[in-house]
């Protein structure tokens, strides 16, 4: 980000240098606009793609839209109602959850902080909620 700060500030300055230079010196001034524009048009790939790297999901981790969706299927295919209880909870969990990062995108920043500590205890409501459903069907099918 520094350096695309940097390569901004370079375009701009040269920019206002081209129009107050006189004729002699626009050429060379115009040559040297072309390089910064391409050191800027660099720079903004790299933020653009390590922004990319870095607002994607760990491999592994479904977005919880799917991962509601995929529970809600669960749900319908379990027979067992020890497994549909256990599911049940994870659900609402998962709801809880997606509920709160939708009210995070919308909240004033004076609220954020408030919102993020209830997302953090919804996040580790829904892990739990996920390994008893795992720990049930285990103990199901291993009867």
């Amino acid at each position: 980000m520094k350096k695309q700060l940097k390569a901004a500030k370079k375009v701009a300055s040269l920019k206002k240098a081209l129009k107050a230079a006189p004729p002699a010196k626009k050429a060379a001034i115009k040559a040297k606009l072309v390089k910064a524009k391409a050191a800027l048009k660099k720079a903004t790939k790299a933020v653009k793609k390590i922004t990319k790297k870095l607002n994607s999901p760990p491999p592994g981790v479904k977005p919880i839209k799917v991962r509601i969706a995929s529970i809600k299927a669960k749900i319908a295919a379990a027979t067992n109602p020890k497994i549909k209880a256990a599911l049940k909870k994870q659900l609402k969990a998962a709801k809880k959850v997606a509920a709160l990062k939708k009210a995070l995108k919308a909240a004033p920043v004076a609220q954020k902080a408030a919102i993020k500590a209830k997302l953090v205890k919804a996040k580790a409501k829904l892990a739990k909620a996920t390994y008893k459903v795992q720990k049930v069907k285990a103990k199901i099918s291993a009867k």
